[in-house]
């Protein structure tokens, strides 16, 4: 089934043109909505406009009643290339945003768990396009992705960040993680005290500063 992002669903910051200002696009975690990362949104600088987005497709038990990104399987994998499908359509929809309110002068994207996974998934697709990368809560996905042998030598900006007993993601995806990133950004892991699968305080204090100098410089 192709899937598109709503346009109309989209919650912005400010709802005038782009040209020459800082756009952070927000996916949140399964079975949230595009409110999910709310925090994030009121963090940033106010210079920097957000966009935060409603995955298209519903969620699934236990989180029934949201929406996700993709659907997986046992081992959290994306089901038949969804993942490509849905990065393909969040492209789409950034083409459709530039072509009616102007391009921004940077460009940066922030997600929360299955949204983080996704956020590595748009690096890993159309690594130019983005001037920082945040991947909170998140993972590198098992499935190989079109940029995959070019970016060791684009080091992109990127900030993975997660709690030190983060109870949402299995200890291989990490060490999967750490060593997909370590000769792309290997400055990019930031661990935090505590075992939940959230965004936390100190977290969200480095994560702006990342933004911050990223997109305002």
């Amino acid at each position: 089934m192709a899937v598109a992002i709503d346009p109309d669903l989209v919650e912005w910051s400010d709802p005038g043109r782009l040209d020459g200002r800082p756009l952070l696009v927000l996916l949140h975690g399964y079975g949230q909505d595009e409110h999910g990362l709310a925090g994030i949104a009121e963090a940033v600088a106010p210079g920097i406009v957000t966009a935060a987005l409603r995955g298209p497709r519903p969620s699934r038990a236990p989180l029934a009643g949201g929406y996700g990104w993709y659907d997986v399987d046992e081992r959290i994998r994306p089901l038949a290339g969804q993942e490509a499908e849905t990065t393909g359509a969040l492209l789409d929809w950034l083409d459709a945003v530039v072509a009616e309110r102007g391009a921004p002068s940077r460009l940066a994207v922030a997600g929360f768990s299955q949204g983080a996974a996704l956020t590595l998934h748009l690096l890993r697709t159309a690594p130019e396009r983005w001037d920082a990368v945040v991947t909170l809560g998140g993972y590198w996905l098992p499935t190989a992705a079109p940029a995959d042998d070019r970016l060791a030598e684009l080091r992109p900006a990127v900030f993975w960040g997660r709690t030190e007993g983060d109870p949402a993601i299995a200890p291989a995806y990490i060490e999967a993680t750490r060593a997909a990133l370590a000769p792309i950004a290997p400055d990019a892991e930031h661990v935090y005290p505590g075992d939940v699968h959230a965004v936390v305080p100190d977290e969200l204090v480095d994560l702006t500063a990342f933004l911050k100098a990223r997109l305002e410089a």
